[in-house]
């Protein structure tokens, strides 16, 4: 899948396509092995599965890549591979899904949870419950002492049946299972769950069922006792009130990693429905929890960013969201599959933005009267303007999964089509500094898919190396019993923060390709927002590629995946500043440059300044409204060692956009 705009004028279509090293440009691929050998990006599943992945050695973003066979890779029919959470002897355990995501009918008869163990390479299935039509799906997984709590969900279609809806997974003699408990929750419509950090209670959504609406509860978890078992008890409840014409169904929960003591924070993802067979719109509100009483209360109004898709005119929904380490919330927006801006309401000397102004909660107020209304259209919740917009989020599509990596603070958005943008957070006086990290594109396309089937992912945790896991989602929507690969990837995340130089060839006649997102320029720039507060632009802004029309857009350089252009927010291309990149030269020598460059037709005089080495070469770039490689007029000299290639705009220059350059030894 592709980036949501097309950005088209004079002939030109500047958002599509297959990326990554033209034909020649890479060593042969190495042998898949069976041992764990991680690259940045590494793909795990089933031996043979991996497609046309098997053959390449980059991503289409200029990342390496492996691919690692686990014996014993299966998942059972009719269940999809969806979140995944890291034991703490480092078993990664994914959550079993149906096949059809909105859970209206069941597609298998048994309810499991994979289990793989990276360092040995060794892959197992857990069971839960009985076997037999029916079986329900498995929502979350959340590492607790002594193991890994899990939620389940029946299909709506699906009659009741004998599985939990909540337990805990927990490893005996080297074997793991479900764990006796004392006491139990009674519902089988549980679809999230959160920890919270002070009183460690635990946060569950209901996603409620036919016309009743969801609701929250809270669970205190002790255990495991000296016979392993657990003991669940239930220590509060908040149940969304009905409302005239909508359902609401809770999806999804986290926490504020700040919470204080007898005040912790989190918030909630709601599907507002209106009527039967419709896509619900999405919603965030944010909550207290009281743990000595079990008191949970609403502390803002059901929230909504209030601008609009420009497009279709429809307000924006709330899509993914994160509380960040500083307590900062931050919620994606999006209009079906098309996204927005990324928005980012911050918290201020122990203040959290939504409890105040337009945001809050308004006591004494009929939960119908929290609508946000315009041009004949209206939307339940009110409008919450953030007090950031990072601008970049706008040239992918929606956005709908956030994770933060603990080690570099990383704040990892992951899009549809499978590429992650990574954005670090501080702060700065009284505001907030943003830099960007380097995108990638996971390849996603180059693993097999069969035309109806679909595909999707879910971040997952950041394990002790540093690597951040997530699922590679598959299904066949609608069809019960169907067997389908699943796939596991494994992203270093520090490569994405700081990308290790290029090694650029000593041989002449090789050439290297160098992506244009691959920079190690991260900076932002803040500027009075048209929405929100602020604006937040990255210096480095990139457009997705997508795949078509073939003859004139940025992916048809002859190599499979789809990647980046570096471009502007205004879609007109590069029209200043500079990037860098890091290159490590073997032994000091010359190299002829080439760029996969695209203007537009009326664009006359672009030209692009190459510096490294201390010297500078200029070469002129216009294409005339195609994407062109176009040949530096003179090659280039380079001392040995690492080395800084630095790409400006010189004066009246700008008006480019750039997929990779190429340097060839000669």
């Amino acid at each position: 899948m592709g980036g949501k705009r097309v950005v088209a004028a004079c002939g030109l279509v500047v958002a599509v396509g297959l990326t990554a090293a033209p034909n020649g440009h890479r060593p042969p691929p190495p042998e898949t092995r069976k041992e764990p050998v991680y690259a940045t990006v590494t793909v795990h599943g089933r031996a043979g599965s991996f497609g046309a992945m098997a053959g390449e050695t980059v991503t289409p973003s200029g990342q390496d890549v492996a691919r690692v066979e686990v014996p014993g890779w299966h998942f059972p029919p009719g269940v999809q591979a969806y979140r995944t959470a890291l034991a703490a002897d480092g078993t990664l355990l994914i959550a079993g899904f149906s096949h059809t995501a909105d859970l209206s009918a069941p597609t298998a008869d048994r309810t499991v949870v994979g289990a793989y163990q990276p360092a040995k390479g060794v892959f197992r299935t857990i069971g839960i419950g009985p076997v037999g039509p029916g079986a329900p799906s498995v929502t979350d997984l959340l590492p607790v002492e002594g193991g890994v709590a899990f939620t389940t969900r029946r299909a709506d279609d699906a009659a009741p049946g004998a599985w939990p809806g909540f337990g805990v997974l927990s490893k005996v003699g080297g074997r793991w299972r479900v764990a006796p408990t004392a006491g139990s929750v009674d519902h089988d419509d549980l679809h999230d769950l959160a920890r919270l950090p002070r009183s460690r209670d635990i946060v569950v959504a209901r996603y409620g069922r036919g016309e009743s609406n969801g609701s929250l509860l809270a669970l205190r978890l002790t255990g495991p006792d000296r016979q392993g078992r657990f003991t669940i008890a239930v220590m509060g409840e908040y149940r969304y009130p009905v409302l005239d014409g909508e359902r609401i169904s809770v999806r999804a929960i986290q926490a504020d990693p700040t919470g204080r003591d007898g005040d912790e924070r989190f918030a909630v993802g709601l599907d507002v429905y209106r009527g039967r067979g419709q896509f619900p719109h999405t919603v965030v509100q944010e909550f207290s929890y009281e743990a000595p009483s079990g008191a949970i209360r609403p502390i803002s109004a059901p929230i909504v960013p209030g601008d609009r898709n420009p497009e279709d005119d429809a307000f924006y929904a709330s899509g993914a969201f994160l509380y960040d380490h500083l307590g900062n919330l931050w919620v994606s927006r999006m209009d079906g599959f098309q996204g927005g801006r990324l928005a980012v309401y911050a918290a201020r000397d122990g203040r959290r933005r939504l409890e105040r102004g337009e945001c809050r909660l308004r006591p004494g107020w009929a939960q119908h009267r929290y609508h946000t209304s315009g041009n004949g259209k209206s939307v339940w919740g009110l409008t919450c303007r953030p007090d950031y917009d990072i601008v970049q989020a706008d040239d992918v599509l929606t956005i709908e999964d956030l994770a933060q990596d603990p080690r570099t603070k990383a704040v990892l958005a992951l899009s549809f089509g499978g590429t992650v943008l990574p954005i670090r957070v501080d702060r700065a006086g009284d505001g907030l500094t943003f830099r960007t990290g380097t995108p990638v594109d996971l390849g996603r396309k180059l693993l097999p898919t069969v035309v109806g089937n679909v595909d999707d992912h879910r971040l997952g945790p950041v394990d002790a190396e540093g690597r951040m896991w997530m699922a590679a989602m598959h299904a066949r929507p609608g069809q019960a019993g169907v067997s389908l690969d699943q796939w596991l990837y494994s992203v270093d995340v520090a490569d994405l923060v700081a990308p290790a130089p290029v090694r650029l060839p000593d041989t002449p006649g090789r050439s290297v390709t160098v992506q244009a997102e691959r920079t190690r320029t991260t900076g932002t720039d803040t500027r009075p927002g048209r929405w929100a507060k602020l604006e937040v632009d990255a210096r480095t802004y990139v457009h997705t590629c997508l795949d078509w029309p073939t003859p004139t857009t940025c992916g048809y350089d002859g190599v499979a995946g789809n990647g980046f252009v570096l471009g502007d927010d205004s879609g007109y291309g590069v029209l200043d500043g500079s990037v860098e990149y890091a290159v490590d030269v073997p032994v000091a020598g010359q190299y002829q440059v080439s760029y996969r460059v695209a203007t537009f037709a009326v664009t006359k005089d672009a030209r692009i300044e190459f510096s490294a080495g201390g010297r500078r070469h200029v070469d002129p770039v216009s294409t005339g409204g195609t994407w062109r490689t176009v040949r530096a007029a003179d090659p280039v000299t380079l001392p040995a060692g690492r080395q800084t290639i630095t790409l400006s705009v010189p004066k009246g220059g700008g008006g480019w956009y750039l997929n990779w350059l190429t340097l060839q030894r000669l």
